[in-house]
């Protein structure tokens, strides 16, 4: 291979570079100015944030430490909520033309009490009978029911100071 051969591949590794890099600066230009995000809290612990592109706008509502458990899911009797427990969000998509709208909530809090797993499970079981149950490979076991677009979760898992509960729901924003 001459030096010119090598001198004209050099050249065109450079010139592709160069246009990769002009190409994104220009996507990050376009997304500076075409972009826009806003917080604000929303004096729950949390804050709210708004970001608007030129295909529609995404919001986040937080609902942070409310010490509230998700709808529907009992408070075991004798547990106590974690420090900073009990909170959520929605996630809400609007597009510009309104065809494209979509959301969905999310909550949730951990308990934690000094009863065994097994008289957590009884209870549970009691108490959710129409819960489909799993038990993982670690021990813990979570009960689990999906109906009217959210799913709601109850999981229980033996740490060192105690039975950790913890309880979910996600589905749509009203379900919450």
């Amino acid at each position: 291979m001459t030096s010119r051969e090598r001198g004209g591949i050099l050249t065109g590794l450079l010139i592709t570079g160069a246009v990769g890099l002009c190409l994104l600066i220009a996507c990050g230009l376009f997304i500076a100015r075409n972009i826009r995000v806003t917080s604000r809290s929303n004096g729950y612990g949390g804050d709210n944030v708004w970001i608007d592109t030129p295909a529609g706008n995404f919001s986040i509502r937080a609902h942070e430490k409310d010490g509230k458990l998700p709808a529907g899911i009992p408070m075991y009797p004798g547990a106590r909520l974690t420090h900073g427990s009990g909170g959520g969000a929605v996630f809400r998509w609007n597009s510009k033309d309104g065809n494209d709208d979509r959301g969905f909530a999310v909550a949730g809090a951990e308990m934690i009490t000094g009863d065994p797993p097994s008289k957590v499970l009884d209870y549970y079981r009691e108490q959710l009978p129409e819960w489909i149950v799993v038990t993982e490979h670690d021990g813990a076991t979570q009960f689990e029911l999906q109906e009217g677009g959210y799913k709601r979760i109850v999981g229980i898992h033996a740490q060192y100071d105690g039975t950790h509960i913890g309880v979910a729901s996600v589905g749509e924003p009203a379900s919450n």
